[in-house]
C-alpha cells in the first residue's frame, strides 16, 4: 500500500479530488503547483512561479510596482502571514479571512477559510495552502430569522425574543426611539388621523 502512496500521479489524482483550492508555494507565495479546484479558478499563460495575489487578481497586488507581497496592504495579508509562519514550521489552520479581488471590472470581497502547513520535500520547505470558499455559509449565518406575524426574531439558541431585545443584545451601540408609521397611526387612532 505505501507504494501507492509514493506515486505520483496517484498523489496527484488524490489532490484533484479535494473541491476546495490546493495549492503548493514558495516563501514567496509563487504557486508551484494547483488542484483542479484551483484550475477552475486560477488560470494563465504563466501560471507557475507566479504570485498568488497575481493570479487570483487581489486588488492589493498592483499597489506598487514590485507587485503581491511588496505593497502596504500585503503587511496584514493572511495568505501571505500564514504561508510565512508555515516555512518557520507553524501550521495554520483554518484561519478566516475576506479575499480582496478584482473580477471584471468589480471589486469582490470573498469570505474564506485559509489553512497552511510546510513539508519538506528533497531537502527543500515548501507550503501546503488550502483555500475553502465559504461565501455560501457567510450568507446563511447572516440571514436573520424573523416571525412572519409578530416579528420576533429567533435567536441562536432558538428562542424567540422581541425586536428591541435582540437589537439591544446584539447592537449595544444602538439607541431606539419609538413612534407609528402613518398606517399604524390610522389603524390605532383612526379619529385622530387625516
Amino acid at each position: 500500500m505505501d507504494s501507492l502512496f509514493n506515486n505520483a500521479v496517484f498523489m496527484r489524482y488524490a489532490l484533484d479530488a479535494v473541491p476546495s483550492v490546493v495549492l503548493v508555494a514558495d516563501e514567496d507565495v509563487r504557486v508551484l503547483y494547483r488542484n483542479l479546484a484551483a484550475r477552475d479558478l486560477l488560470s494563465g499563460k504563466k501560471l507557475y512561479g507566479t504570485r498568488l495575489g497575481e493570479l487570483m487578481h487581489c486588488v492589493h497586488s498592483a499597489d506598487v510596482p514590485a507587485g503581491c507581497g511588496k505593497g502596504p496592504h500585503c503587511v496584514d495579508c493572511l495568505v501571505r502571514n500564514s504561508v510565512n509562519s508555515a516555512f518557520s514550521g507553524k501550521a495554520i489552520r483554518r484561519r478566516r479571512a475576506d479575499l480582496s479581488v478584482r473580477s471584471g471590472g468589480k471589486d469582490l470581497e470573498i469570505p474564506v477559510l485559509v489553512s497552511v502547513s510546510g513539508f519538506t520535500f528533497e531537502g527543500k520547505i515548501y507550503a501546503m495552502l488550502v483555500i475553502e470558499d465559504i461565501s455560501e455559509l457567510v450568507e446563511l449565518r447572516s440571514l436573520l430569522p424573523i416571525c412572519s406575524s409578530c416579528k420576533k426574531i429567533r435567536g441562536e439558541n432558538g428562542a424567540w425574543e422581541h425586536v428591541e431585545s435582540y437589537i439591544n443584545a446584539h447592537i449595544p451601540q444602538t439607541k431606539l426611539s419609538h413612534g407609528l408609521c402613518p398606517d399604524c397611526s390610522r389603524k390605532l387612532y383612526p379619529d385622530q388621523s387625516d
